[in-house]
């Protein structure tokens, strides 16, 4: 039976303290935002979900993340379902926590292609059970010996979120073009979106890359939208084009400013790359990453406090402009990036 449709939301409006503690759950199945480890990745909200000691959770992800990254720090994920096992690609790529955890067996990867997984967000978000996908056929993505969810017999129909099939292989029945991929909707219990701007009512929008965010927050039972602002719903009624995520899919808005870092929320600030790296190291041994998780996860009161910990001069630096959309400070290779003079479309073209 499909879904049925729910209720018209009410929007809450909470700390992000309060977020974590009224939505998360042990053993949810859960979504971020963003892309890869550099843009909007909701981290103060994985931060916080790290600190509350939340365990066993499912993460349905486009992607690896700095939040991903945080939850295998300390063994909070338990399954990752995902199209790409790494981080960040100034970081290292390899999550090496993730790689440490699913050798010794103590988690579960199920391993899709990325328009695979874009797809089956897309199903969920229209309230399909499935869609159909050609790529990529005759690869071991589609091989049922690597069905990982499958054998850890997860697929019993026990929980309605987890499909009893990781993937059915048809004829197409309509146009006879060879065989085809039935993929199953994605159906998180929770979405975690970090945005540029929401209304108080629940309308959210970013600039930049989006990937499959409006998908993710369609398809999910719970949205949970992190800004940098929060401002007057009609101020959002005053350019309607410029939002992606409606008001009546959203539960929860926390305004957290600077709760993607150390991602990029574009026109914001940029990532920080020297700080992922510093990540990415801390990791190699465990000793150390105790010694990064007491300084920067444990060791601050709250968010406010881990970014005094920061200092303002990083936080300028990382500062984007109101022109291109990322810092001119920061440095890029050797040197910082240059500011704008002309847009490249316009000085190619010669006007």
């Amino acid at each position: 039976m499909p879904r049925s449709l729910r209720q018209r939301k009410q929007v809450e409006i909470l700390s992000l303290k309060d977020a974590v503690k009224k939505y998360m759950r042990d053993g949810m199945i859960c979504a971020y935002s963003g892309f890869t480890g550099f843009n909007r990745n909701p981290v103060a909200f994985a931060w916080e979900t790290v600190r509350q000691g939340f365990k066993d959770l499912h993460i349905m992800d486009r992607h690896g993340s700095c939040c991903t990254w945080l939850l295998n720090t300390v063994g909070a994920l338990k399954i990752f379902e995902t199209d790409w096992m790494g981080w960040g690609e100034m970081a290292g790529k390899l999550d090496i926590s993730l790689e440490r955890r699913y050798k010794a067996g103590q988690v579960i990867i199920e391993d899709y292609a990325h328009g695979a997984m874009a797809l089956r967000y897309l199903a969920g978000a229209i309230g399909s059970p499935f869609i159909p996908y050609y790529a990529p056929l005759g690869s071991d993505l589609y091989n049922p010996d690597y069905d990982a969810l499958g054998r850890a017999g997860l697929r019993d129909g026990k929980n309605p979120s987890i499909a009893k099939k990781k993937f059915i292989q048809i004829e197409d029945p309509f146009f006879g073009d060879g065989d085809v991929m039935l993929l199953p909707a994605a159906r998180p219990d929770l979405a975690i979106l970090h945005v540029a701007q929401a209304g108080d009512r629940g309308t959210a929008r970013w600039r930049g890359v989006g990937t499959i965010d409006k998908e993710i927050a369609f398809a999910a039972d719970k949205v949970i939208v992190i800004c940098e602002e929060l401002v007057p719903e009609s101020e959002m009624r005053k350019t309607p084009e410029t939002n992606q995520i409606p008001f009546f899919v959203v539960d929860c808005i926390v305004e957290q400013p600077w709760g993607a870092f150390p991602s990029s929320v574009p026109f914001y600030y940029d990532y920080d790359a020297p700080f992922m790296r510093g990540m990415d190291a801390a990791s190699r041994k465990e000793e150390d990453l105790k010694k990064w998780l007491d300084e920067w996860v444990f060791g601050p009161k709250d968010w406010e406090d881990f970014m005094v910990k920061l200092g303002a001069k990083r936080l300028l630096d990382l500062k984007a402009d109101s022109v291109t959309g990322y810092s001119t400070r920061m440095m890029r290779g050797k040197k910082p990036a240059p500011r704008m003079k002309m847009p490249l479309s316009v000085a190619r073209s010669g006007f």
